[in-house]
Parts: C-alpha cells; structure tokens; sequence
C-alpha cells in the first residue's frame, strides 16, 4: 500500500502531529508513504534522531508552495470570511493555481499513491478529484463546511459581508474556468474545495468557527493533551506563571520583557529562539529554556499560562485547571481564544489592542484569580475527547474502505 500525505497551508505543527500517528499506523501494516510538506523544515517528527534521515516507511519531499505576502500591513485587512482568506493568499489567481495542481499531480505520478490523505491542503484535494481516492483532515477553522457559502470565519458575527460574498464568487469563477480548461467537474461551492472522498473535521465545538453551520458530524482532535492533571490551587507556588508562544509572534518581546519585570515566579519556552536571546532574556523572575517543556509537568503547576491561542495549549490549561492569559496574532488563533474566554476560562488580549498596562494588570491579576481556575476545572469536567485513538481508527477504517 502506498499513500502520499499532503499539507499545503498552515505554519503550526498541528497538521504535522494529526499525520504521525496515523501514518504510523498505517507505516505498522506495511505501507509506503510519502510526505509532501510545504515546510521541510518542520519534518522532524518524522526523521531519525541520529542520521536525520527519514524513518522507516516514509520519504519526505517538498510540496508545491503558495507565494503568500508577508507584509505585515496585509493582516489589517479585514477577513470576514475564509474566503477572503484565500483571497490574501493568491489561489483566484488563474496561472498559480495552474501551476499548483500541475505540481501536485506531477507529485502524484512520481509517488504513485493508492491514496492520497491532505491537511490544510485544498489544491491537491483538487488534483486528486475523480483521478485518486482522497481524505482531507484538518480543524474546525481549515475545513468550511461543504455544500453551501461560506458562513463568517467569527462565530460572533450573524451575517457575511457583501465584500465576503463578491470574493467567494470570484474565487470559485476563476477555479471552475482553471478545472473546465483541464476537463474536470466544475465545483459548486468554494468551500467543496476543502473536502475529499471523505473528510475528518477535528475539532472541539466551543472552537470550531462553523458549529451551528455543520450538518456533517466532527469528531474531537486526537492530538491533544490527554496526561494533564489538576493540582489545587494552593499547591502551586504563589503567582507562578509559564509563558509559551512562538518566536514569530509580533508582541513576543514584550511579552517576555514585560514579564521579566513583574513580581512572578515565571517558567517560560519560546520556540526557535536562538540560545543567546534565552540567556540575554531571562531574569531574576523569568527563567527561559531553550527546549520544550512537558505541558502535563508545568501547566498544572502554574497560576497562569500565557500563550498565542494554539488549541492544544488551550485545551491543556482547561483540563489542568488553570487561567490563560492569551494573546492571539492570526484569525484562526483568536477564535480559539474568544471560544475559550466565552467559557470563562481565559482573558483575551489581541495583537491589535496590546498594551503594556493592560497585559501587566492582566498577569497581576489572573495569577491571584483562583475563581477562573475553578471555572476551568468545572469545563474541565464537561469537555468530551472521546476514547483515545478514536480519530485515528476512523481515518485508517476510511483508507481502508477507499483502496
């Protein structure tokens, strides 16, 4: 049996640790699968520790990459919709969607899959249309429900702007004219774009922007903290704190001066920062580290958590009973932290509205809020994860129906 998995959009590991433990599943019966990343660099869960070559049953090679802008002005305009989105991202733009399914298909023929399983990855969800069986996996936040418009990305918002709508109607235009050159079946709606021959929509409903859209049913994530406990409030030492987000985050550096200079007992890991910034940062009050930390060992041992709004360090601080401080830089995270904070179990501070006092009055006074923790341990108790392996086994049952 051999398999390609795909991912196409996305910077966070998330799409990478929803692959490993189905392709190691699928790599323990036998098959052959090939990676085709959009970042290569993020591999490393599937590389051996010692040679650095690819584990056993997999290939890795680079998939076909979307040339998105980086300027920073390009997140102040406003996206109401996923399909403003992927109107920033270019994919109306007839020529790179050409090139991009070409390039996926090209990677098709090379591998030659039995099947193909994408995460985050609507192109090679196309290329594979009607050619190859396909699965698309993802979160509630990449994967729109099918069979109908767009609904607004901001679960706190009624009605898709006007703006939303000429967008979406453009972009599945300019799709359908690139599919009938090639002879394909025209899409219906954009966001069918999104779906396979079968599709896992991973997510928890107080996070998922499309809950009351959904008509298909979603199952919970299984890449998830499940070995994180709560500890009581009074054994954890006094106005602890762990901060955690990437080095990438536009407020990382205030975050971490700001946090440096209150009164705290403050643990912190910021990813890929280089080993000198750990050293220069850190304080009498704030210990940096220069690996990752185990969330089921720190989180239930802090007072607060400060973090970017990633579902799993969300979903950790819940099940441990512990307030979050967040601050989210992107869409996808700041509907997370708005899902989170409706449940009374966070304080959301935006990239757009960070200030130095209120970030500082926000840690002085979530480290004392023993009230939030007992909120979150009450959600705690209602949060469903199913049994663990769930998601998994309802992958590897849907590639074996497919093939």
């Amino acid at each position: 049996m051999r398999l390609m998995f795909g991912w196409e959009f996305g910077a966070g590991l998330g799409h990478l640790t929803r692959f490993k433990p189905i392709g190691d599943r699928l790599v323990a019966e036998g098959a052959k699968i090939t990676l085709a990343l959009q970042d290569i660099d993020k591999a490393r869960p599937f590389l051996d520790g010692t040679t650095g070559r690819p584990l056993p049953g997999y290939s890795v090679v680079q998939a076909p990459r979307w040339n998105i802008p980086g300027d920073p002005a390009i997140r102040r305009i406003p996206t109401h919709s996923f399909a403003d989105v992927l109107n920033l991202i270019g994919i109306g733009e007839r020529g790179a969607m050409i090139h991009r399914l070409n390039a996926w298909q090209g990677l098709i023929g090379l591998a030659k899959p039995d099947l193909v399983i994408g995460d985050f990855a609507p192109t090679l969800a196309l290329a594979a249309r009607g050619r190859i069986p396909s699965i698309m996996v993802g979160n509630g936040y990449t994967i729109p429900p099918r069979d109908r418009p767009m609904p607004p990305i901001r679960p706190w918002r009624e009605q898709t702007e006007p703006t939303s709508a000429e967008h979406e109607a453009k972009l599945l235009e300019s799709t359908n004219a690139v599919l009938a050159a090639r002879g394909d079946t025209p899409l219906v709606h954009l966001a069918d774009m999104f779906h396979g021959d079968r599709t896992f929509v991973f997510t928890l409903p107080m996070v998922d922007p499309y809950a009351r859209y959904r008509r298909a049913p979603t199952l919970p994530p299984f890449n998830l903290p499940r070995d994180v406990h709560q500890k009581s409030w009074n054994d954890r030492p006094e106005r602890s704190v762990f901060l955690y987000m990437p080095r990438t985050h536009p407020r990382a550096q205030e975050a971490i001066e700001t946090l440096g200079s209150l009164d705290v007992v403050a643990d912190g890991y910021i990813s890929d920062l280089p080993a000198s910034a750990v050293t220069q940062y850190s304080t009498a009050t704030l210990r940096l580290h220069a690996t990752p930390r185990n969330f089921a060992e720190v989180i239930p041992n802090a007072r607060l958590v400060i973090h970017h709004g990633g579902l799993s360090t969300a979903v950790a601080c819940i099940l441990a009973g512990t307030p979050q401080l967040i601050l989210p830089w992107n869409l996808e995270h700041l509907v997370t932290a708005r899902g989170v904070a409706a449940a009374g179990c966070a304080m959301v501070l935006p990239n757009d509205a960070f200030e130095h006092q209120i970030y500082s009055d926000g840690v002085n006074r979530l480290v004392e809020d023993g009230a939030m923790a007992d909120t979150a341990k009450a959600v705690a108790a209602r949060l469903d994860l199913g049994p663990p392996g769930a998601g998994v086994e309802a992958v590897l049952a849907a590639v074996r129906e497919l093939i």
